[in-house]
């Protein structure tokens, strides 16, 4: 465990650096998230409602969305996104010869700090959307908030590994990243918005419903459950649990199948 706590005391030392130019990419992306949040919470505050969601409902929403995509991002976009380069230029190898986990060694030694100014912003707009739909900061609540956090951060890290792990037989995933940043885009809103068969395929097919959609209908008391049973509400831990163990394990069928580019 030392080595791992090693790894990722390196990775910080190395990322602040220049802490100059650290601070100012910090701000930059709290600045650019805390803009694009703002911005939806606008465009639905202009039309009062929609679908029956207020605009802090939405920014509920969408800020759950995008602080489990934060945390998410913070572990797992550094190692994933680069796993296509290695594997093509030979140095995934290295991570190989390693007689650790790889999968712990990866994330200790690629995450990506810069995500911290990400996490700030949407941890403020998580803050202003639970005070102003009334959330009730009770032990059960508050402990239920955390289990979605929870089950969130674990379907955006299985969907990472889903769209990068096909790197171990392709040459490029660029297009399965962006179907991925795409997927997310659609929760930003009420998936009761979207057509039926969009709607099947954000629960059963990509089920980023399960991110946010579903389970912060609990807090605010709705019924929005486009023709599903209430017991949806209470399933995000379990599918997060589920699609990161079928993530982790297509990761390691990857691994198993690799063949080194012998150089």
């Amino acid at each position: 465990m030392s080595l791992y706590w090693n790894l990722i005391r390196i990775r910080i030392k190395s990322m602040t650096e220049y802490q100059g130019a650290f601070w100012a990419h910090f701000f930059a992306k709290m600045v650019g998230w805390g803009a694009n949040l703002a911005i939806v919470f606008l465009l639905v505050n202009q039309f009062d409602n929609i679908a029956g969601w207020s605009a802090y409902e939405v920014l509920l929403l969408f800020s759950i969305n995008e602080t489990s995509y934060a945390f998410a991002g913070f572990l797992m976009y550094g190692p994933f996104t680069a796993m296509s380069h290695h594997i093509n230029r030979g140095t995934f190898d290295d991570a190989l010869t390693r007689p650790v986990n790889i999968f712990l060694y990866m994330c200790c030694r690629e995450f990506n700090f810069g995500y911290i100014g990400n996490i700030a912003s949407t941890l403020v707009a998580l803050g202003i959307s639970l005070h102003y739909v009334g959330f009730a900061f009770s032990f059960v609540n508050v402990l239920y908030l955390l289990m979605t956090l929870i089950g969130a951060f674990l379907i955006q890290c299985s969907l990472f590994m889903f769209a990068n792990v096909p790197c171990f037989w392709m040459v490029k995933v660029d297009s399965l990243q962006k179907l991925n940043y795409s997927l997310t885009d659609f929760i930003k809103y009420p998936i009761s918005i979207y057509q039926r068969w969009i709607q099947l395929l954000l629960i059963f097919v990509f089920p980023v419903a399960f991110i946010s959609f579903f389970p912060v209908q609990t807090f605010l008391h709705k019924t929005d459950f486009v023709g599903l049973s209430p017991i949806v509400c209470y399933l995000s831990p379990l599918v997060g649990a589920l699609l990161f163990f079928l993530g982790y394990r297509f990761f390691l069928f990857g691994i198993k199948n690799y063949k080194s580019t012998g150089s």
